[in-house]
């Protein structure tokens, strides 16, 4: 069969049925109208329509550039139809454009480049262009349009997720510049609905030899970082055009439409390698985060493999810090669902009732915003959840509820999301529900192996489960995140599951550690109470019972008893309970 490469634009009118159910034959004359203005657009920019039926049409291109301008004059050019027509009655094209391989039959072009384009019309709102990621890689410097990524989605009879993005083309309509012939004039604009970043290679300290390492380094990291769904990963190969010169961080940004750079360099000594790694951001140049890695050359494949996890272990909470920073920046009247989101990010692990109150109404807010919002009711889950995990809450059932009703919310938008998955994993162990967590946890390391809070709770289930490899999992979430705020709780779950495998005083080291430096945070004065008790340590036991006491007067043990994760290990509940009455601990 023949094949070609093409740029393929598919269109149709957004609510025709109900269009020709008010006025049948003035809804086809307008639509008559509009099709041949379309067809001279098309045709202007050198195109060619293959396919029509009823109110849509199928266009080729061969350039993606010239696709896009000609969706964005389509648009442009109807939007300024005479306005006599009422709001009601108004025809506006939806349109989708992919770029991909197609078979050619006759003067037909058939496959799945031409199924995505138009899975890609059905997503696009009235009036809009939504493209594939296919045809955003071919836009750089082209265009004078925002890009905002939608992620990844899964599309009927297409076999893989597809990187779907807006074409904001009314901003540039409204700035002037996107008059006619659309001059190029700026890189894509992308919206901060997904941070965007981009590795460039790094530079060589040691000669050409070690070539072949850093530039292995390079693609692991990028590889890595394409699978953290917030981020949208300028491809490899678009980053290595930059290699071997110099070039200002924020021309980086324009360039490439990137808010974030990771710039790093490598050093052999001897047999010692050394790679320092930095996070820098584009319009600021402001370096967020750092770190330096040595091994052994000869351990060069492993030491790769470990960079490449630990670069985005860090990563992640260095982003997303910086975008809640960013957030808090911004009036309230120009908020939108995932700036609310962002700024509920750092009372959702503030481990105290108050931080967690803070979060809900910010999340409420993003949901009444975005209903559909996924993460926004996976994060609200875990509000609630944690209210009863930390036994915050005078309406145990009531939270439970609200647990249960966000999880349900959230489950049917975030298959692809492993932040999201982790929160509603996280919040199902809260409820008690350790099969089920254990599901959205492992496929959210599936997405995402590097993810440190996944790795967390994944051991929480482990331990509320009863069963062993705890241990590994908190080990492995501290490795690929050792800075990390929540690195106390990483710790006290290690403390946990080192408690109930019999190694009580380990556990009490590890408490006591953790509440010299956080000692606000009560629940770790409960759990070490218990250990201190079932180890013979009274001391210590009644001590950290009176600290827990004079920050939680109304603290007792049957009410600690009732949070659900107990369920699944009645005979360690038994034995916590009782260390706690030796602790002198009130009962009810």
């Amino acid at each position: 069969m023949d094949r070609k490469l093409a740029a393929i634009l598919s269109a149709d009118v957004a609510g025709f049925s109900r269009l020709t159910a008010l006025d049948e034959e003035g809804t086809v004359r307008a639509l008559n109208a509009c099709l041949s203005q379309i067809a001279e657009i098309v045709g202007e920019h050198d195109g060619r329509i293959f396919g029509t039926a009823g109110d849509g049409f199928v266009a080729e291109f061969a350039s993606a550039v010239q696709a896009i301008r000609c969706s964005v004059e389509i648009q442009r050019r109807l939007s300024s139809n005479p306005k006599d027509i009422p709001g009601d009655r108004r025809l506006e094209f939806r349109i989708g454009v992919n770029l991909g391989d197609v078979i050619v039959s006759g003067d037909d072009l058939v496959g799945d480049g031409v199924n995505i384009a138009a899975r890609l019309q059905e997503m696009a709102p009235p009036a809009g262009i939504c493209i594939s990621g296919s045809v955003r890689e071919h836009l750089y410097g082209k265009v004078p349009f925002t890009l905002t990524s939608l992620g990844e989605r899964s599309m009927k009879n297409i076999p893989r997720p597809i990187s779907v993005f807006r074409v904001d083309w009314q901003e540039a309509a409204e700035s002037g510049e996107a008059g006619p012939g659309l001059t190029p004039s700026l890189a894509p604009r992308f919206g901060r609905d997904q941070p965007s970043i981009v590795v460039m290679p790094f530079d060589n300290l040691s000669g050409q030899g070690d070539e072949y390492f850093v530039d292995g380094v390079v693609e692991e990291i990028t590889a890595a970082l394409s699978r953290v769904r917030e981020f949208f990963v300028i491809a490899r190969q678009s980053a290595f055009t930059y290699k071997g010169r110099f070039v200002d961080v924020r021309d980086l940004g324009r360039e490439l439409g990137v808010n974030y750079v990771v710039q790093g360099t490598v050093r052999r000594g001897g047999e010692r390698l050394r790679i320092s790694v930095q996070l820098v951001d584009t319009e600021t140049r402001m370096q967020f985060w750092s770190e330096r890695y040595e091994g052994a050359a000869e351990d060069i494949f492993e030491l790769q493999d470990r960079i490449a996890a630990q670069v985005t272990g860090a990563i992640h909470p260095a982003i997303q810090s910086a975008e809640t920073e960013l957030s808090k920046r911004k009036p309230p009247s120009s908020l939108r669902a995932y700036d609310l989101v962002m700024r509920a990010y750092p009372y959702l692990w503030g481990q105290s009732k108050a931080t967690n109150e803070r979060a809900i109404p910010l999340l409420l807010d993003a949901i009444a915003i975005d209903p559909a919002y996924g993460r926004a009711h996976a994060f609200l889950a875990w509000c609630y959840a944690q209210h009863l995990g930390y036994i915050w809450t005078e309406e145990p059932e009531r939270d439970l509820e609200r647990a249960l009703k966000s999880v349900e919310a959230a489950v049917g938008s975030i298959d692809d999301d492993p932040t999201a998955l982790t929160a509603v994993g996280g919040a199902l162990s809260h409820c008690g529900d350790q099969e089920r967590a254990a599901a959205y946890l492992e496929r959210a390391l599936a997405l995402a192996p590097n993810n440190a809070w996944a790795w967390a709770r994944y051991g929480w289930v482990a331990s509320y489960k009863g069963e062993t490899g705890a241990t590994e999992r908190f080990e492995r979430a501290l490795t690929l995140s050792p800075a990390d705020p929540l690195a106390f709780n990483m710790r006290m779950g290690m403390a946990l599951s080192l408690a109930m495998a019999g190694s009580l005083s380990q556990a009490v080291a590890i408490a006591r550690e953790v509440v010299n430096k956080h000692p606000d945070v009560t629940w770790c004065y409960r759990m070490m109470a218990a250990w201190a008790a079932m180890s013979g340590d009274v001391k210590t036991a009644r001590w950290a019972a009176g600290k827990l006491m004079e920050i939680e007067p109304h603290f007792t043990i049957e009410r600690y008893l009732s949070r659900p994760v107990f369920r699944g290990v009645p005979q360690w509940a038994a034995q916590t309970a009782e260390g706690l009455r030796q602790a002198g601990l009130p009962e009810r």
